[in-house]
């Protein structure tokens, strides 16, 4: 069973990125890989307002947590989209979002299919 703390992350976390999934001109982050990160994800098409970057970045950090609990890039890419589907953001472009945040934060870690 997973810890209640964790629960309420994986539920809060994905509300916060879906909240931040809409038209908006981003802020940089203070951290180049963060920055680099959100770069990224701005040329895989999302887009954000300013005061969103915090939440997609600890989306990243989540992913490598389950990565690191033995999900799948699958698992994690079909959760999150059930948080940002009614968003419009297609499965292709959580899958994307899902790579590119275990290459930019979790590469040691071999992620499972």
């Amino acid at each position: 069973m997973m810890p209640f703390t964790r629960w309420l992350g994986r539920l809060t976390i994905p509300l916060l990125a879906g909240a931040a999934l809409v038209n908006g001109a981003p802020v940089a982050a203070a951290d180049p890989t963060d920055d680099a990160y959100l770069a990224q994800l701005r040329t895989l098409g999302f887009t954000w307002p300013p005061d969103h970057d915090e939440a997609l970045i600890g989306m990243a950090h989540l992913v490598c947590d389950d990565l690191y609990w033995g999900w799948t890039q699958n698992q994690i890419a079909r959760q999150t989209h059930s948080v940002l589907d009614p968003r419009g953001v297609t499965i292709g472009q959580v899958n994307s979002m899902v790579d590119l945040a275990s290459t930019t934060y979790c590469p040691q870690l071999k992620p499972h299919t």
